[in-house]
């Protein structure tokens, strides 16, 4: 898919690559161990500053937009958020302008993606018009990706805003981009949803890459964990693998899932209000989101069954799990909450539907990813292959 560069907020966890220009690699086991906690020390106290003063910030902007604050100036407000647009569009359309006349191309976009305070931009074309004999060696590309970076790419960008505080006659020129990842390949499937398989974060090398994911179920707090392990894993084999192995992990994740407790495979939810949606004839009012349904029967059932002395009811604000079940069963529902074990005195655990559970947590989110590169989640067959 080629190279390429790019940036956001959030990169992946960081290590350090042994080699022979590593200045860490003369350093006894308990050196590095000393020097690896004070790293992360400083790591999360330089993010805490920076999430302070971001929050702050947002917090300002917010404030001059609202009619009830003291300086309210609905003009300001529209001014931040149209300068920043300015600013990204201006630097994507340079940075294309840059790289046409690099390539002898016209009007090509380079730029495959744009975010409030970034841009991606594919390198793939540079690598092979440039370096195409060494294509192979992964490091090699990135090492020079890197120097383009520092000495042609980000000289430019600071150049190209001081044009754009010039034109726009600003106060000071404060704008400022630094190059954050290489990736050989990324998936996008909407804007700030993406999968970046990195080889070099600012400036931090890795033997093999690691997935920088935004906005996928795989790290999403309501997929259940044995999922989002699952999510991470097929995400891997797209960026490294095949389509045939893709569809052939899926197939094993489906018989792993069948196998795992209720517990595992339920999604994990706070109710909020539970109280909101209760009816006294039906149980739950109509409208009330699933997995505050499924706790008023589970609070429902429990006291019927008197089974309130082993499992604690569903209260406001607690985090619960819910699952689907298959419509002919005992309570006929399509779902049940609980807490933190399943009821199975009530006679519902025969009743989970594995199958509804395994699409919507695992192979719906997977598809969309697959979908966005023309990849399936199973093998089909067309009809010439089919008559031989």
């Amino acid at each position: 898919m080629g190279y390429l560069i790019g940036g956001s907020e959030e990169g992946p966890e960081q290590e350090i690559v042994a080699s022979k220009d590593n200045p860490y690699a003369k350093l006894s086991d308990v050196q590095l161990k000393r020097l690896h906690e004070q790293t992360i020390k400083d790591i999360t106290k330089y993010n805490n500053f920076q999430m302070a003063k971001k929050i702050a910030l947002n917090s300002a902007y917010g404030a001059v937009g609202n009619q009830y604050f003291r300086y309210y100036k609905l003009a300001n407000a529209e001014a931040i958020t149209l300068s920043g647009q300015v600013s990204i569009r201006w630097i994507e359309n340079k940075v294309n302008g840059y790289l046409n006349k690099l390539l002898k191309t016209d009007e090509v976009d380079y730029v495959v993606a744009s975010d409030t305070d970034s841009i991606y931009i594919n390198f793939g074309p540079i690598v092979d018009q440039f370096f195409s004999h060494k294509v192979d060696d992964k490091a090699k590309v990135v090492t020079i990706l890197d120097q383009i970076c520092q000495d042609k790419l980000e000289p430019f960008i600071e150049k190209s805003y001081e044009e754009l505080a010039s034109y726009v006659n600003a106060y000071d020129q404060k704008m400022q981009m630094k190059r954050e990842n290489i990736a050989d390949r990324g998936i996008w499937t909407a804007k700030k949803r993406y999968i970046l398989n990195v080889w070099d974060s600012e400036g931090v090398r890795y033997e093999e890459p690691k997935l920088k994911i935004m906005g996928i179920e795989a790290v999403k707090s309501s997929t259940p964990a044995p999922c989002r392990t699952m999510i991470k894993d097929a995400l891997k084999l797209m960026m490294n693998g095949t389509e045939d192995e893709v569809i052939e992990f899926i197939d094993n994740s489906r018989s792993q899932f069948m196998k795992l407790p209720p517990e595992d495979i339920a999604f994990p939810r706070t109710v909020s209000n539970v109280n909101k949606y209760k009816a006294h004839s039906t149980i739950y009012a109509k409208g009330t989101p699933i997995h505050s349904r499924g706790a008023l029967l589970f609070n429902h059932y429990i006291k019927e069954r008197k089974l309130d002395n082993k499992y604690s009811l569903i209260n406001n604000g607690e985090k619960i799990k819910f699952c689907y079940l298959k419509k002919a069963n005992p309570i006929r529902e399509n779902v049940i909450s609980f807490i933190s074990d399943f009821p199975k005195e009530l006679g519902l655990d025969r009743y989970i539907d594995y199958d509804l559970q395994f699409e919507k947590a695992f192979l719906e989110p997977v598809k969309v990813i697959l979908d966005s590169i023309g990849w399936n989640v199973a093998k089909t067959v067309n009809l010439e292959l089919f008559f031989g």
